[in-house]
């Protein structure tokens, strides 16, 4: 008897329900810390009182079970007290007294759940070594066959047309249910306290990137100084605009001088592609390791403070997801939603497991021209871009988030400044660089605008993790979608091959 061969999707959501089980299995003690001092390493559990000293003076205090707090805390003060020896009292509650000088570093206790992700690491970087290269050529070779700058201008009209839409109902439907829901209302007033503390610092180094948003400035940093510094700097808005502009002109010198680099940039782009079908057969364990570290670090324990915030933000990415895209897919192909959904399995897992839009971007691409039926030149000069511009879950979040912290420190938002919002993250979310976790530093740009306290955003670090991992998959399926309607379009949509 032959036993079937179970596809890559299919071990690829196997390997993300093993890496939940796994990470919940084998999760972090959360009254467990290892403290490494003196050259020395000490693990403790289960203490009454921690406190920090330095010579003979208290810095502060932790009552028991503040894991989160205390490595917060040791992480701002052991550069800052490096000279002066930092010294850790930690007292057990059977009155045992233990003291360690010279303090280098408190961390959580590695599990098994946390050992496999280098495994998880190596694959991301993969896919993200071939991002850039894969944007550069795909997008070389899409403007060159587009064949004239009016075409170029038809194509990409559309296609910012098309994610000016999808955001725009994304913002406004994050809005509607943070208003509806109002999750920031139920919020005590000591568990906001408790995650002002507990995230403060990490807030504060977000805040200190001194993030801003000038329309002026952004326009004119898109044309990249270095285009070779774009490329190292994975600068994705700058390297679209210089393949863009190098594929326009290549079609307007002879052919003679121009098809052998055309050949090359197209043969750059095949040769990734193949690659990643190749790389795409380690990805169920990558899913597997990735997961399972991320559960075991963060485990589901914050999930009970911010239940109510979470669960907002996922409604809304669950709106658009599930019936924003589909109702869009319905009016502008004749794609079934079931068809185009079972194509985007892989893309889905990859884009969960990584948080990255420019590390699925390889996927994306590889699935729209085999499965989807997009033809090369639209599929490159489409998901690139939509890469760079398009966040629609990033966006979302963002006017969530933005309603969430303002909910909670007691403003009363009007229609204008709610107005605001949806332009700043939309703004910001053209601005956002494809890569994990950039969407909470982006966020203080939307704060700002309406001048809610940009500290805020401690309260919602804690699951920052898992909704990134949430509104990174919409994120990618707009792109795929941007991709088949303006394939369909043009009337250049092939067959699609779902299975």
């Amino acid at each position: 008897m032959k036993i079937p061969r179970i596809k890559l999707h299919n071990k690829i959501l196997l390997g993300l329900v093993l890496g939940v089980l796994f990470g919940i299995i084998f999760s972090v003690n959360p009254n467990k810390l290892e403290i490494l001092y003196g050259g020395k390493s000490e693990q403790i559990e289960n203490w009454s009182e921690l406190h920090f000293y330095t010579y003979d003076s208290l810095l502060k205090s932790f009552s028991a079970s503040k894991q989160l707090a205390i490595i917060k805390f040791s992480k701002s003060a052991i550069p800052v007290y490096k000279e002066k020896k930092l010294t850790v009292k930690i007292t057990f509650p059977d009155n045992n007294i233990s003291v360690l000088e010279n303090l280098s570093e408190i961390r959580k206790v590695k599990t098994i759940g946390m050992i496999f992700k280098p495994v998880g690491d190596i694959f991301i970087r993969l896919l993200n070594m071939i991002a850039v290269p894969l944007v550069l050529a795909s997008l070389i070779v899409g403007a060159a066959s587009l064949s004239d700058l009016k075409h170029i201008a038809k194509i990409g009209g559309k296609t910012i047309g098309f994610y000016a839409l999808t955001a725009a109902i994304a913002i406004s439907a994050g809005l509607v249910s943070a208003n509806l829901i109002e999750p920031g209302e139920f919020m005590p007033s000591d568990t906001k306290e408790r995650l002002l503390s507990t995230f403060q610092e990490e807030a504060r180094t977000s805040i200190d990137k001194n993030i801003s948003l000038d329309i002026i400035d952004f326009l004119v940093n898109i044309v990249p100084k270095n285009p070779f510094a774009a490329i190292v700097n994975g600068d994705f808005l700058s390297i679209v605009f210089f393949s863009i502009l190098l594929g326009v002109f290549l079609t307007q010198i002879s052919p003679a001088k121009s098809k052998p680099f055309i050949n090359f940039f197209e043969g750059l782009s095949e040769t990734l592609i193949l690659l990643v079908e190749k790389i795409m057969h380690i990805a169920p364990y990558a899913v597997f390791a990735l997961i399972a570290a991320t559960v075991a670090e963060f485990g589901f324990n914050i999930l009970q403070s911010l239940i109510l915030y979470t669960v907002t933000v996922i409604i809304g990415l669950l709106f658009i997801t599930f019936i924003e895209y589909p109702f869009l897919l319905i009016i502008f192909t004749k794609i079934s939603v079931k068809d185009f959904f079972k194509a985007q399995k892989q893309v889905l897992a990859v884009a969960f497991s990584t948080s990255s839009s420019a590390a699925t971007l390889p996927v994306t691409m590889d699935i729209c021209k085999r499965k989807l039926g997009v033809p090369n030149k639209i599929a490159s000069f489409v998901l690139p871009l939509g890469t760079t511009i398009n966040m629609d879950g990033t966006a979302l979040y963002q006017a969530v988030a933005a309603l969430f912290i303002a909910q909670v420190y007691g403003y009363d938002l009007n229609l204008v400044q709610q107005l605001t919002i949806v332009l700043t993250a939309a703004l910001a979310a053209i601005g956002t660089s494809p890569v994990p976790g950039i969407g909470l530093i982006m966020l203080i740009i939307v704060l700002r605008s309406v001048g809610i306290p940009e500290e805020g955003i401690a309260l919602i670090i804690g699951v920052d993790r898992l909704l990134d991992m949430c509104r990174t998959v919409p994120n990618v399926i707009a792109d795929s979608l941007a991709c088949v309607v303006i394939a369909n379009s043009e009337g250049e949509l092939g067959e699609i091959k779902p299975g």
